[in-house]
């Protein structure tokens, strides 16, 4: 079973201290429903389609076939959905109605950022140092002092921003594991407690997008 915000909270060390915390919930089924629903109406247009033209001069067999052709990509796309939803139930130990009300979470401790997200079941856990980074189906943890680079950009037209952490930082070519999207008053509180925690060593600014940065970071302690 998915372990929950106050599981993780109640079980953190004797030497930790909470510094910072975001709880949402979110409908992780409703992304499917929108196929579906799309499905269904292109299937449901299209028959409409075809029985109005079978009844005047159209080639009824041409339609049929456009109509089929047109609804093998989002009928594709649904059974790949469905099934990639049903693997995460499985890993999960989950019920179909627990992903309508799936929380996502991060809590960052003077020792160590713990976060809660889907996307981590979608990682090979073995491809990663357990010493730095631990990854436990849907739960990712990483000791504060193996993170090298802070890596922050503002979302295009929005007041979105997106902070990654980088264990090894080789710019465009490495992927962070660890990603919090913050809207602004929560991006200015954590980026001002990180700017406690470590001392930056460098500082680097437009690097892959106009407006990013990238903070050389060291643990203080």
């Amino acid at each position: 079973m998915s372990k929950s915000f106050e599981e993780v909270k109640s079980e953190l060390r004797s030497d930790e201290k909470i510094l910072w915390e975001q709880r949402k919930l979110f409908n992780k089924l409703k992304g499917l429903k929108r196929v579906g629903f799309l499905l269904v109406f292109i299937v449901g247009s299209s028959l409409l389609l075809y029985f109005v033209t079978s009844t005047i001069n159209f080639d009824a067999y041409l339609i049929f076939q456009i109509i089929i052709l047109i609804s093998i990509l989002p009928l594709c796309f649904f059974f790949v959905e469905f099934i990639n939803y049903r693997k995460r139930l499985k890993k999960l130990d989950l019920r179909t109605k627990d992903l309508i009300n799936y929380e996502e979470f991060t809590v960052l401790t003077n020792k160590r950022w713990i976060q809660k997200s889907l996307f981590y079941l979608k990682l090979d856990a073995s491809k990663y140092d357990s010493d730095s980074i631990l990854i436990q189906k849907d739960l990712a943890i990483v000791n504060l002092h193996d993170i090298e680079v802070i890596y922050a950009t503002k979302g295009f037209k929005s007041e979105l921003f997106y902070v990654n952490f980088f264990i090894t930082w080789e710019k465009e070519t490495e992927e962070s594991v660890l990603l919090a999207i913050l809207e602004k008053t929560d991006y200015l509180i954590l980026m001002e407690i990180l700017q406690k925690l470590y001392s930056i060593i460098k500082e680097e600014y437009d690097i892959i997008t106009k407006g990013d940065s990238a903070l050389y970071v060291k643990m203080l302690n």
